[in-house]
């Protein structure tokens, strides 16, 4: 039993409930905890131990992940009433949330200063790819700290980006990704629409960017989870509107213009004005579809 590490995690959204599974091993006792009694059952029924706010996690766990929303919510579970910095056995927190560099780099002084050390850890790839274990993490922290979860990290990731010794260093890099896919996802949905209204078939243009220069993930994500009609990857659009502001967030405050970024932004702003927040970020095919007056999916020959 004192071989076991007790490690922790907020957050059992679909991406967070994914990791979490992962976890769930011979050498390891998982503690759980989310608002929401229905995203805990299924961790519990697999073998975690439910607990009744952050700080009991922490009280349980030296090493605590998340996995949240947005930096609101990870105020309060860190620092909040019944937080993590509260815990008496925590020692290690994990972030895996998408929070931008400027939040991550002030929880990690915070935390520190109730000797709780901080690793960056966004991650990359979608529930399906937490749930295979095959998730991309970008990775900043301190060495001897990432030495100690590496072999829990190596259980959710394929691969593992090291990408400084500073909390904020990670969170640059998955702003970098996430704005890339974020833009192309824009203009994929636009281009597959204009090929739509001049009489293209969706699985032939498809089949012809894949070999071609316009091949992107973009483009790969709207064929699997749009094109099909089950728009189900697994992400909010809110999420991905999220991280559109927290780039350009960082843009200003580094004095990077970003007109193109500002011009994606448009649209994702605006799916969530027309309140579609809750739905699957694929769905920006079905708003750019509407705006253009055709369907992709099914485009008739002419």
């Amino acid at each position: 039993m004192s071989n076991t590490t007790h490690l922790g995690f907020l957050g059992l959204g679909n991406m967070g409930a994914a990791i979490a599974l992962r976890l769930i091993h011979p050498g390891s006792t998982l503690h759980v905890f989310d608002p929401n009694p229905e995203a805990v059952g299924p961790l519990v029924e697999a073998g975690a131990i439910a607990h009744a706010s952050p700080r009991s996690v922490a009280d349980a766990a030296t090493v605590v992940m998340a996995c949240l929303p947005n930096s609101d919510v990870c105020e309060r579970a860190l620092f909040g009433q019944d937080a993590v910095v509260l815990g008496k056995r925590v020692q290690t927190y994990i972030e895996m949330s998408t929070l931008g560099p400027t939040v991550i780099s002030s929880n990690a002084k915070r935390l520190a200063a109730s000797n709780i050390a901080t690793i960056d850890a966004p991650v990359s790839g979608g529930p399906a790819a937490a749930r295979a274990g095959t998730l991309s993490i970008m990775l900043s922290g301190n060495d001897e700290t990432i030495a100690t979860a590496m072999p829990w990290l190596t259980l959710i990731a394929k691969t593992i980006c090291r990408l400084g010794e500073q909390p904020g260093q990670a969170q640059a890099m998955k702003l970098v990704n996430n704005i890339m896919l974020a833009a192309n996802m824009a203009v994929a949905s636009e281009a597959l629409t204009i090929g739509a209204k001049a009489g293209l078939d969706a699985d032939a243009m498809i089949e012809v960017i894949r070999s071609s220069t316009g091949h992107s993930a973009a483009a790969d994500i709207l064929a699997r989870f749009a094109i099909c009609g089950a728009f189900d990857f697994g992400a909010y659009m809110s999420i991905v509107a999220k991280d559109v502001e927290l780039a350009i967030a960082e843009a200003k405050a580094l004095d990077v213009p970003v007109p193109v970024l500002n011009e994606a932004r448009s649209l994702w702003h605006g799916a969530i004005e027309q309140g579609h927040g809750g739905d699957d970020f694929t769905s920006i095919l079905k708003i750019v579809e509407v705006r253009g007056g055709v369907t992709v999916r099914g485009a008739p020959r002419r």
